[in-house]
């Protein structure tokens, strides 16, 4: 009975958390339908027409397309739980531990990675 109970506890420290082993960032296509529009990133950063941006996985991304004889354009992307961060859920519910790995950035995943917003013409 204490191999079994020794054997548990020691899979459940070496799989617990595997979400907090994920990168916190993940890769994301943004692009405006005109290519010489100006692409804003989360408000800040700005780019010719497209860009490829590392992106948290935990937090909104959101994005602007602006360019002149064109209304302004934007979007956002959301993030849901990812595999991993359902495997430490439901973990969690066996052994306490994997439940650490819920609260990092690679128990989620952005729900769009490649992003393309259309521009309409005033």
């Amino acid at each position: 009975m204490r191999k079994i109970i020794l054997s548990a506890v020691i899979v459940s420290l070496l799989t617990s958390g595997c979400s907090a082993f994920a990168p916190k960032t993940q890769m994301v296509n943004a692009a405006c339908s005109e290519a010489d529009a100006t692409l804003q990133v989360n408000g800040g950063m700005t780019y010719r027409g497209q860009a490829q941006i590392e992106a948290r996985r935990d937090r909104v991304f959101s994005y602007a397309c602006l360019k002149q004889g064109y209304y302004p354009a934007q979007k956002s992307v959301s993030y849901s739980i990812s595999p991993s961060g359902i495997a430490d859920f439901v973990g969690s519910m066996l052994f306490i531990i994997p439940i650490i790995g819920i609260f990092t950035p690679g128990a989620w995943d952005l729900d769009e990675t490649d992003v393309t917003i259309n521009m309409v013409r005033y």
